[in-house]
């Protein structure tokens, strides 16, 4: 006579919840915390508690890691800093411009731009239809990345924001109202950097 095992089953398997593709913009997360914490935002310490939170109550990372979007200027302490926690680093060089423009954020001419924002939105518009992706994890706050956050919704993709600080936030805080709820917990899928 043979005796059936029971195995429990999470209310979400893995396979269920499918694969978070962690987009980290650096510059917002860096200058963010550094606004508030000054020398003490114990970077690596909040990349190591964003890491552990994505993979306990989201999901599994895609491909293992992180993705985390830099311009060329990303010292080698904090290149340091992400390769032990798993991020992969794209370097996004600034662009040089035929014409000078008004930068709308600081009010100034600039002869180059910066390409972080848009190599984060391609990637993330390139990867979310990846079969196993079912989840965006955004650590930024710039309301850049709102009409990317709304067309991965409309993916089915549902929408997880780490922004670095409160204050990183855009003052309308459509990335915030954009986030998903957790399907097991149906409470908001963010997690505030500057908390942990």
């Amino acid at each position: 006579m043979f005796r059936h095992r029971k195995i429990a089953s999470p209310s979400l398997s893995s396979a269920a919840k499918g694969k978070v593709l962690l987009l980290i913009d650096w510059d917002n997360l860096f200058f963010c915390l550094f606004d508030m914490f000054k020398t003490n935002m114990q970077l690596e310490h909040r990349l190591k508690k964003l890491i552990e939170w994505v993979q306990k109550d989201i999901g599994e990372l895609f491909g293992g890691h992180g993705f985390l979007f830099a311009p060329e200027h990303l010292a080698f302490y904090h290149q340091e800093v992400c390769v032990q926690n798993n991020l992969k680093i794209i370097v996004c060089p600034k662009r040089t411009l035929e014409k000078e423009k008004l930068n709308p954020k600081t009010g100034k001419l600039m002869k180059e731009e910066d390409t972080v924002d848009e190599t984060i939105i391609w990637f993330g518009r390139l990867m979310m239809r990846h079969p196993d992706v079912k989840f965006i994890c955004l650590v930024s706050g710039d309301d850049d990345f709102v009409p990317f956050f709304e067309e991965a919704g409309s993916c089915n993709i549902k929408r997880v924001l780490a922004p670095p600080t409160i204050n990183s936030l855009s003052r309308s805080k459509r990335l915030i109202r954009l986030a998903d709820k957790h399907p097991d917990t149906l409470k908001k899928m963010i997690l505030m950097l500057d908390a942990l």
